[in-house]
């Protein structure tokens, strides 16, 4: 009875086992005769250690034996997963780092163009301001020639010094040195001065 249960038991366990693989195979290979059916079976038994129902290997053919690792082995291929994964995790990172770098580069670019152009901005504002300087200069030199000497003088006297050595050094030296005579001599020597020095 109990051989009778177990081969029953057996019958069964063989049934799901061949309807798997049956279910796992391509529809291609799936087998047609009952010679290809016996075969697989057996084939499938052999390769789960089910010495009952194996069928015997052909003398020609190897039959493969599952590789078994040995601990060395083991130890070899897990820290080669571990440096795979880390190198995987480090090529992330890096990627991570270039696009950070490549974003602060086009910022770091724009702003070096921005400054370009307010630099350019500013150049030309202050050409701008020596422009009309210069003209506003050649009116006051004007107006200063065509004054008498000793106006000239006391209303030199009265403006900023380094504007008026401004104006005497573009005046005639002529023109200058009688509106220069004209102040006092204190006033006059310091003018003086500040006129030698700015050369």
């Amino acid at each position: 009875m109990n051989k009778l249960l177990n081969f029953n038991n057996n019958f069964k366990f063989l049934c799901l086992l061949f309807m798997f693989v049956i279910m796992a195979r391509p529809a291609y290979s799936i087998p047609t005769t009952i010679d290809e059916i016996k075969q697989v079976f057996g084939v499938v038994c052999a390769d789960y250690g089910l010495e009952f129902c194996a069928s015997k290997p052909d003398a020609g053919k190897k039959t493969k034996k599952p590789h078994k690792f040995t601990e060395s082995e083991k130890k070899i291929l897990t820290r080669l997963a571990e440096q795979q994964s880390k190198l995987r995790l480090r090529a992330l990172e890096l990627d991570r780092r270039e696009g950070q770098l490549k974003t602060l580069q086009e910022d770091i670019q724009r702003q070096v163009s921005q400054l370009e152009k307010l630099q350019q901005e500013i150049e030309k504002d202050i050409n701008k301001k020596k422009n009309q300087d210069n003209t506003q200069l050649k009116k006051a030199v004007a107006l200063y020639s065509k004054m008498d000497a000793a106006i000239a003088a006391q209303s030199l006297s009265k403006l900023d010094p380094m504007i008026a050595v401004s104006i005497l050094k573009q005046m005639k030296e002529k023109q200058a040195s009688l509106v220069l005579s004209s102040m006092g001599a204190e006033e006059s020597a310091s003018i003086i001065e500040k006129i030698t020095r700015k050369k």
